[in-house]
C-alpha cells in the first residue's frame, strides 16, 4: 500500500470543501465515489437524478494534475415538481488521493474530498467534507464507502452538521453486450442520518437501497444507472439516476 503526499495545494483546500450532493431532501445525482486519482485524466459527465417530485441535473468537469490531486468543477440544476429546470448551484471540489491500493489489489484506495458550493437565489451556502475508502477483491469483486459532513455558510446558515453515508457493492460480469466487455452489477446503500444538533430516531432518518449497473467502453465513455427505494419513514419512496461520461 502506498500512502500519497497529501502537503500540495492545503491552501486552496482551506477555502474549497467537498459539495457532493447539491441539497436535495435526498440526492438524486449523488454518487458513491472512489478514491482512486489518475495522473493527467480528464473527463467530463452529465447526471440526471429523479423522483415522484422533480429532477435534478448535475454537469461535471474533472482535471487531474498529478496522481494524488484532482479538481472537480460541478453546475447542478433542479426541477421541482412542475416547474421549469432552474440553475442552482456552482461546486468546486478538491480530492486527495492518500492511500493507492497494490496492483496485486493488497490495501486500499483511501480518498478526502474538500469542497465548497456557491449557491443560487442569496440562500446559505453549502461547504462538506467526504472520506473515500475504495477496495477490489477476489478478481471481480470491488467495494466503495463514504462519510459525508456538511454544513451550511454565511446568511441563513442553520449551524450543526449534516451527516451521510454511502456504501456501494459490485461485481464484474462476464458478459459482453453494446460493444462493450466490461460490466457491474451491484447495489447501493444511502443512508442521511439529519443534522448533529438534533438527530431524529432510525425510522425519522433517510435510508435507501437499490441496485447499480456500470459499464465503459474503450474509447473512455461510461455508464452508470440505479434506482433506489425508501426503507425508513424519512426517506422518498423511490428514485432512478443515470450518469454519462467521458474520460480521456
Amino acid at each position: 500500500m502506498n500512502i500519497k503526499p497529501l502537503a500540495y495545494p492545503m491552501s486552496a483546500a482551506g477555502m474549497l470543501w467537498l459539495a457532493a450532493p447539491q441539497a436535495e431532501a435526498q440526492s438524486l445525482t449523488g454518487n458513491v465515489g472512489s478514491a482512486g486519482i489518475t495522473a493527467g485524466e480528464r473527463a467530463v459527465e452529465l447526471r440526471l437524478g429523479v423522483d415522484e417530485g422533480g429532477a435534478a441535473g448535475r454537469v461535471h468537469y474533472d482535471q487531474s494534475f498529478s496522481d494524488w490531486y484532482q479538481v472537480r468543477l460541478i453546475a447542478a440544476f433542479s426541477k421541482p415538481d412542475g416547474r421549469d429546470w432552474d440553475y442552482r448551484s456552482f461546486a468546486v471540489e478538491n480530492w486527495f488521493q492518500w492511500s493507492e491500493e497494490a496492483r496485486d489489489t493488497s490495501g486500499f484506495n483511501g480518498g478526502l474530498r474538500l469542497a465548497y458550493s456557491f449557491e443560487d437565489g442569496g440562500g446559505p451556502d453549502e461547504a462538506a467534507v467526504r472520506l473515500t475508502l475504495t477496495d477490489k477483491f477476489a478478481d471481480v469483486w470491488e467495494w466503495r464507502a463514504n462519510v459525508i459532513g456538511e454544513i451550511e455558510t454565511g446568511s441563513g446558515s442553520e449551524g450543526g452538521v449534516a451527516l451521510q453515508t454511502r456504501g456501494q457493492l459490485t461485481r464484474g460480469l462476464d458478459f459482453a453486450a453494446f460493444g462493450s466487455d466490461s460490466w457491474r452489477l451491484g447495489f447501493e446503500v444511502f443512508s442521511e442520518y439529519g443534522n448533529s444538533r438534533d438527530i431524529p430516531g432510525f425510522d425519522d432518518q433517510a435510508h435507501q437501497i437499490g441496485p447499480v449497473v456500470k459499464v465503459s467502453w474503450e474509447n473512455g465513455v461510461y455508464l452508470q444507472s440505479a434506482v433506489r427505494f425508501g426503507v425508513t419513514d424519512g426517506a422518498d419512496d423511490s428514485m432512478a439516476k443515470v450518469f454519462i461520461g467521458r474520460e480521456f
